[in-house]
């Protein structure tokens, strides 16, 4: 599946952990230097406010970043109200996978605040949820790239 954003959407992400600024981001990067630091395996968490700017405005997300590639949105302030089409969670998302992580996992309260905004991104497979997962079953999009 393509999450790429129009080519015309201009979008800045910005963390304030000094990690994923030294790093870029970048996964396997911020693992050689999590190592370096003498952090044993991927038993290790970053926590960083991300700001997503675009055109429609100003996203805020409270990230926690964790040695296995996953990435739990802890807090989420949108920069638009639109459901079918809202750039931060797609922008988060293609970042975090262009950059050797895994996509997104709201925390189950955040889920749980607004079921229908999250329940989109989940069916359009821009998140993951082990929540949505365990209610309505493992996608099938899914299972079919992980059998390839």
């Amino acid at each position: 599946m393509d999450n790429n954003l129009e080519n015309n959407l201009e979008i800045e992400l910005t963390f304030t952990d000094l990690t994923l600024l030294e790093t870029d981001g970048v996964f396997e990067e911020v693992r050689k230097k999590m190592s370096k630091d003498n952090i044993h395996d991927d038993k290790w968490m970053l926590r960083t406010h991300t700001t997503i700017t675009s055109p429609y405005g100003v996203g805020e997300m409270m990230l926690h970043f964790f040695g296995d590639k996953k990435i739990a949105i802890i807090e989420y302030n949108p920069s638009i109200g639109d459901l079918f089409y809202n750039p931060d969670i797609q922008a988060l998302s293609t970042w975090a996978q262009d950059n050797g992580w895994d996509a997104p996992h709201p925390q189950t309260m955040l889920i749980k605040s607004n079921k229908e905004f999250w329940k989109h991104f989940y069916d359009v497979l821009l998140i993951d949820s082990e929540y949505f997962d365990a209610i309505y079953g493992k996608r099938p999009q899914l299972e079919e790239e992980n059998n390839d």
